[in-house]
């Protein structure tokens, strides 16, 4: 299920929620009883480790430091994903003191199965920027049995290429970029867990005004990408 239009509303209303049992209600409501949330170094998942860490964020910056968690109203959302950015200020000014970047993963009510949590920007890795650039460039090979090898070597064989039009495997999605249209990383890589995320600018093969993007992937146990999740922003 698509996200909808209140998401965001709700979804930054748990961490400004100063009744608690509000906002246990609104943390259940928000995600399902086993959903999962990382940080950068953190995992949390069910509805108590839910509330626990929402409760930290709120007794921390909230209740304990006058600040205030916003949405920046920029939500892409397709198929059961979604991205966005929030903020952090202090109270009603708009002088940001912070900035993150999630990638949730919904069920069918709605609910947040999986929530990746980001600070931004990403810091500069460039064994991660190098993973992006090859990543990026295997649209680009125009040798079939070679962009083959090198999808292999990178994605599990039943992984998936999920864009706003479509959901195929990856070698079909790779095949279809038309000739012509250039990939680049914009900005840098970052990596979480089993997620690994970054921007990207196209320039589209009929010459027309480059377009940006954020693509999100997930690797299995064995290292592989399984899931390949992209969005125009």
């Amino acid at each position: 299920m698509t996200a909808s239009a209140s998401f965001l509303d709700r979804y930054v209303r748990v961490w400004n929620e100063p009744d608690p049992a509000a906002r246990r209600a609104a943390v259940a409501e928000l995600w399902t009883p086993d959903g999962l949330h990382y940080t950068q170094t953190r995992v949390f998942r069910g509805t108590d480790a839910l509330d626990a860490r929402t409760t930290e964020a709120y007794d921390q910056f909230v209740g304990g430091s006058g600040l205030l968690f916003r949405h920046r109203d920029n939500l892409v959302a397709h198929h059961d994903a979604a991205v966005f950015n929030w903020e952090m200020t202090p109270g009603s000014s708009h002088d940001v003191l912070a900035v993150g970047f999630d990638f949730v993963l919904l069920d069918e009510a709605g609910r947040i199965r999986v929530d990746y949590q980001f600070n931004e920007p990403p810091a500069p890795v460039a064994e991660l920027d190098e993973l992006a650039g090859r990543l990026l460039a295997l649209a680009k090979e125009p040798d079939e049995e070679l962009r083959g090898k090198q999808t292999a070597a990178l994605y599990s064989p039943h992984a998936r290429l999920v864009d706003a039009a479509a959901e195929r495997d990856v070698p079909s999605a790779l095949a279809a970029a038309p000739a012509g249209e250039v990939r680049r990383l914009r900005g840098h890589a970052s990596a979480q867990h089993d997620a690994v995320r970054y921007g990207w600018e196209l320039t589209p093969a009929d010459g027309g005004p480059a377009v940006t993007g954020v693509d999100f992937l997930i690797r299995g146990e064995d290292g592989l990408f399984t899931a390949h999740y992209r969005f125009t922003i």
